[in-house]
This record gives C-alpha cells, structure tokens and sequence, in this order.
C-alpha cells in the first residue's frame, strides 16, 4: 500500500537518454561540398560551430563506432580520455558529452551517461529549451548512483528550468529517505502537496501514501499529520479504517483519547470488529454515557460483531437500561453545578449531555470547561469540536480543533480531515 515512489520516466531511462542525444553523434568533420551547399542558408542565420583540428582529429572514430547500429563500444571507450583531453572549445565538449551519451546508452553504461550529460551542460550549448531535460537526466542518474546530493541538486534545476516531469517530486522524495533524512523530506512532500492544493489541484494520494509509511518506519511525529492527508485526499472507509487503527495504536493507554477516535470511527463507517465495539462501550462507560453505550451496543448487533445472546451484550445492555433514565433525569442538575462550580464539573456535564445527544447543551458545557479551567483543556477542546460537528457547525468545529495541542492533536487531526471530506 505504501511502496516506494514509482515513476513511468525512471524504467525507460536508457531510451530518453538515447533520445536527448538523437541516436547518434554530433558531425565535427568538413562536410562534402554537396552538404556543404544545401546548408549554406541555415549557416549564414546561425552561428557556425567552432571545433579544433586536435579534437576532430581523436573525435572523429569515436563518433564512427557510436554511430553505427553494432560495433566494439568497449574498445571506443577506451579512446575518450584522449578525446577529452583534446577538447579545447565549447563546441568541442558539447561534440564530446553527445559521444559520451551515446555510448553510455549503447553500453548501458549510466555513469558513462552522466558524465556525458554533465559535460555537454557545463559546455554552455545545450539549447534553452532542453536545460530542463538534461538536469532531470542528471539528478536521475545521480538518483541510481546513490549520489543524493547532486540528484536534488538536478532535480531543483530541472524544476527551476520549466521541465514538469511528475518525477521530480519522487525522485527528491526518495532521495532524502535515501540518505536517511526522514522529516527534511517529509517537510518536502509536505510542501509540494501544499503547492498542489494551492493551485487548486487533487492531492496525489500515492505521495501521501509514501510519506505515511515513512513516517511510520521512521517512527515520525508527523504520523498524524501524514494520517490526516490520506484521508482528505481519499476519505474511503478503508483509508478512514487504516489511519484510524496507526493513530489508534499510539493512543491505547489513554481511554478518553481512544473514545474520541472511536467516535471518529463510527462517524465515518470505519469501525469493522467487535474489538472496536467493545474498546468504544469501554471508552464511554455505561454507567457514564450510557445513552451512547446504547447506540453503539444497536450498532454492533446490526453490524454483526455481537448478538442480543451474547453474554457480554446482556451485562452492559442491563447496565444502560438502568442508567438512561437516570442520566436523564439527572443533566439539569449536572448543569446547574456546572455553572457555579468548577471546570472539571462543566466537562462532565458536556459528556453527560452529548451521550444523551443534547448536542447544543453539550457544547456550552464544553466551552464553559474551558472557561472554567481546571479541567485538561485539550479533551474539553476536541469534545467541544465533536459536539459542534454533531449539529453541522463546521467551520466553527474546525476552528475549535486547531486550538487542541499536546497528545490529543494527531486526532484534532483527523476530525479536520472529516470535516474536510463533508465539505468537499
């Protein structure tokens, strides 16, 4: 699911190297008097090219065996440090980085590429609108080679010269998860996402596949961060299930954390066992919430995972049966404590009223926790964001979930990812 970057351009390189350098060689000798007259036109317009005697000299048996369709490439390649020695002009060593290409490509030789492509750069003759080209070819073959700096050094380049190929933003990716810096390229992808969201286009969810599992691996902070892009860019109950069950791992020792992730789960149809069932009638407590308990006991038996027979659904069934009306009967009173006492007394009236889904009650409570203080300010914060996306106040609830910090953010998160997933 989270595999490494896979891009059409890198299996086919040897073919769009081959094809930067046409197939074959620069011509450098003295064209026949034939040739020489049907471009007399076009060498009047354009600037003839300057190669010396020395270099046409070695050059040119090169340029012979890299020309034709089979011959000794090996025994060619022994020739180009005489070659390379030869060169004296621009024109030379652009003649010479073209030989290179050529009999890199013919030898499958990349670092015999690379140096080519390197030499007709520096050269200063490659034409504008194929500088772009050639840094992509470089940085990919210093990519192979391991070679991470230079590859991004290429890459940057490319992108810097208008060459679009989608890629550049693997090839840098990778090329920092190479060379182990895990959060310098995720801070990368993260940018280059950020830009695609800006120019208003689709998030690549292959991207924010890669950077979750890097982030994973890599035992990053930023699990969260990369969770809550996958599932803004494709919010399917797998992808919800997925991310849900990562940032759920990290959060198992905290019950009032993991009710607010279940919470999540449920909004979003991700909950698949009975162990989610039973983690969420934990979480809530059915002698705290009991209503809620209720409504997710309904659910499991509709999804299958338990059975009005089941031992466990009889004990907690009993329990919220009796407590419902109670909790019923007790919330005005909760309330009015709430209010004259501290903040901790208004958090707990908020989740007596959101089980029993007084959802705008539950929010004044909730706000009034925070008020209040006294009571952990985080919980107060997403609960309070929860209970205002139960009444399809979003924005408001996403403004509430941007001020949560600490433990509680990677799923403050998530709740800004669902809100986005509504919104869209």
């Amino acid at each position: 699911m989270f595999g490494l970057f896979r891009t059409e351009s890198r299996a086919p390189r040897r073919q769009w190297v081959s094809a930067l350098a046409l197939g074959a060689v620069v011509a450098v000798g003295v064209a026949p008097a034939t040739a020489q007259a049907q471009r007399q036109q076009r060498q009047q317009q354009a600037p003839q090219p300057s190669y010396s005697r020395e270099f046409t000299a070695v050059y040119q048996p090169i340029a012979d065996v890299a020309n034709a369709p089979a011959g000794d490439f090996a025994a060619a390649r022994t020739q180009i440090p005489g070659m390379l020695a030869a060169a004296q002009t621009a024109d030379d060593r652009y003649a010479a980085g073209n030989v290179l290409v050529v009999l890199g490509t013919k030898l499958n030789d990349r670092p015999l590429q690379r140096q080519g492509l390197e030499l007709m750069l520096a050269s200063g003759k490659v034409p504008a609108e194929q500088l772009g080209q050639v840094q992509f070819f470089i940085g990919s073959l210093a990519y192979d080679a391991k070679d991470w700096q230079a590859a991004r050094a290429g890459l940057a380049a490319a992108k810097a010269a208008g060459y679009t190929d989608a890629a550049i933003v693997g090839l840098t990716a990778e090329s920092y998860f190479g060379e182990g810096q895990i959060e310098p390229g995720l801070d990368y992808l993260q940018s280059e996402l950020a830009a695609l969201r800006a120019a208003g286009q689709p998030l690549r969810a292959d991207w924010i596949r890669r950077g979750l599992r890097v982030a994973l691996e890599g035992r990053s902070p930023k699990v969260g961060d990369w969770s809550a892009l996958l599932v803004s860019a494709e919010p399917s109950p797998e992808n919800w299930a997925a991310v849900l069950q990562i940032v759920g791992g990290s959060t198992a020792d905290d019950k009032q954390v993991q009710l607010d992730l279940l919470r999540l789960m449920r909004l979003a149809n991700a909950m698949t066992d009975r162990r989610e069932y039973v983690a969420y009638i934990e979480a809530a407590d059915p002698r705290i919430m009991s209503n809620e308990v209720t409504k997710v006991l309904d659910a499991a038996v509709a999804a299958g995972v338990l059975t009005t027979g089941d031992e466990y659904y009889t004990e907690i069934k009993r329990i919220v049966d009796l407590r419902v009306p109670e909790d019923r009967r007790d919330a005005p009173s909760l309330v009015a404590e709430a209010r004259t006492g501290t903040g901790s007394d208004a958090l707990n009236a908020g989740d007596v009223l959101y089980s029993l889904e007084q959802f705008a009650e539950a929010e004044e409570m909730f706000r009034l926790a925070t008020e209040k203080g006294g009571a952990d300010r985080d919980r107060a914060l997403t609960r309070l964001g929860i209970a205002q996306v139960q009444q399809g106040k979003l924005d408001a609830a996403k403004a509430t979930f941007a001020q949560v910090a600490g433990a509680r953010a990677p799923i403050a998160r998530l709740w800004e990812a669902y809100i986005d997933s509504k919104a869209a």
